[in-house]
């Protein structure tokens, strides 16, 4: 209801401009041209306030050997300046990221404070691409899928036979072995204690995923 009423009050406010630069035949044409460009300028202020991004932020795509125009893998040099360079208005900076074992450098992509994506390296060679990861739905891959997509959404954007594994920590993945491109889902579901012994082997049904959604996008380079 809310964004109705907005329309009609755009579409109202596009008649009275037009009223307004009709009924300025009286003027002489520097007073025309004058009160034409402050009408036009009150509009775009109305409708497109300084500051305000919706429009500029295009869609990052991730595709099975290129994110926008970047080649995957990258090479093996400090990348930060181009990546800042390929996704503006994004924001990118450099990160220490923690896990079980050593720190390792990632590079994380921002919409106006918000995570996007980030570009994780291996621990021992920073310049080296291990994994991108899509976090937001402001992206998506060349499938069309996107973060927050239900299972069968997914299925639907991209009809293939796909493979699942989980790992002891209770992550989830839908891959394909001919695919640099797979998926982190999540859903209701809890490990029994025979699942966790026998995690290996865990295979999920699609009746089990038929609930889920995709939690993030992941590129790594299939060897």
């Amino acid at each position: 209801m809310l964004h109705l009423k907005k329309d009609m009050k755009s579409i109202l406010n596009i008649f009275i401009l037009f009223g307004l630069l009709s009924c300025s035949n009286g003027l002489n044409e520097k007073d025309k041209t004058e009160f034409a460009d402050i009408a036009t300028k009150e509009f775009e202020e109305e409708y497109h306030p300084e500051g305000a991004t919706d429009n500029i932020f295009r869609e990052i795509v991730l595709y099975e050997t290129k994110i926008d125009s970047l080649d995957l893998p990258f090479p093996e040099k400090d990348m930060l300046s181009e990546i800042q360079n390929q996704f503006k208005p994004y924001t990118a900076e450099r990160k220490i990221g923690e896990q079980d074992g050593p720190n390792y450098e990632y590079i994380e992509i921002l919409r106006e404070n918000k995570q996007v994506a980030f570009f994780d390296f291996n621990w021992e060679n920073s310049n080296q691409l291990e994994e991108i990861r899509i976090t937001n739905s402001a992206a998506s891959d060349q499938y069309g899928v996107r973060v927050g997509d239900s299972y069968k959404e997914l299925k639907i954007k991209r009809p293939q036979d796909f493979k699942n594994s989980t790992n002891y920590h209770q992550h989830t993945y839908l891959y394909s072995d001919d695919s640099n491109i797979y998926y982190e889902l999540t859903g209701d579901f809890s490990l029994t204690s025979e699942m966790i012994e026998n995690i290996e082997d865990l295979k999920l049904t699609e009746q089990q995923l038929s609930t889920w959604k995709v939690e993030y996008i992941l590129w790594r380079l299939k060897n």
